[in-house]
């Protein structure tokens, strides 16, 4: 009997404490069209469809809506079921992983990443390339979505090899109740300047794959005159990150070695 009470009351604690850490739901959302008939993302406010609907008007015609890295609505054309762009909707998983405390800091790190445009050096060959990115100004082009890709993979193998979230009801109440993790926040900041620090290395290598290792400088005067190779900029960039990803590995490996690896994050 007494052994019944004691489980009676290890359950009315769980429940406790997990009424306490859960998040309130948000409310759900009908699914609300603007004037032209784009769908609405259940996230946006009104403030925001009513911009999205301006900027329709402007254009004439239904546009992705979006924010686009001027922070105005995206202006390409809606072609996936949900009204977004192919940047926006329907490109290689693109968006925040669900369900860790590193969605919350996507958008974040999701401005460093590079924007599209003929800049690149994958233009020619990269299927979301196209006349109606390139005729956007500078300040609206989307972020690449390769880079963006790239980075959340790199979340999802952190992931995988150090768990950092674990369903409230998968939890004990004795982790519960423990202190969260010293300095997780600094923790996580760390794993994504990592991450940030791969893609820029990336970047950079697909950069020297079209540009080459090496440029040619010339030196002369009235009676002299030679050239020779000399490493190119790109590749000293491509040193500098690989360096700075390294200093970077290391402040982290100092965080395992003081406190461990977490094993999950509170929510």
């Amino acid at each position: 009997m007494l052994a019944k009470e004691r489980e009676k009351d290890r359950e009315r604690n769980m429940a406790r404490r997990i009424a306490e850490l859960r998040p309130a739901p948000r409310p759900r959302k009908d699914v609300v069209l603007t004037k032209m008939g784009t769908p609405c993302s259940p996230s946006w406010e009104p403030v925001w469809i009513k911009a999205v609907e301006d900027m329709e008007q402007e254009l004439g015609r239904r546009c992705c809506g979006a924010h686009a890295p001027d922070e105005r609505p995206c202006t390409l054309g809606s072609n996936s079921k949900n009204g977004r762009c192919r940047f926006h909707g329907g490109g290689l998983g693109v968006g925040a992983p669900k369900g860790n405390s590193n969605a919350r800091i996507h958008g974040l790190y999701a401005r460093r990443i590079q924007q599209c445009g003929p800049h690149c050096p994958q233009w020619k060959s990269c299927p979301y390339a196209g006349d109606d990115v390139k005729a956007l100004p500078e300040a609206k082009r989307p972020h690449c979505v390769y880079e963006r890709e790239e980075m959340d993979t790199l979340r999802e193998l952190d992931a995988s090899a150090h768990e950092v979230y674990k369903p409230l009801e998968e939890r004990d109440l004795y982790d519960l109740e423990k202190t969260p993790y010293p300095m997780h926040a600094q923790l996580l900041m760390l794993r994504e300047n990592l991450h940030m620090l791969q893609v820029m290395v990336t970047r950079a290598a697909n950069a020297l794959s079209t540009k080459g290792f090496t440029t040619q400088s010339v030196q002369q005067s009235d009676a002299y005159y030679a050239t020779y190779e000399k490493p190119s900029a790109l590749l000293v960039a491509h040193q500098m990150l690989t360096c700075e990803h390294r200093r970077t590995l290391s402040l982290y490996s100092s965080f395992a070695e003081k406190w461990g690896i977490p094993t999950f994050a509170h929510p």
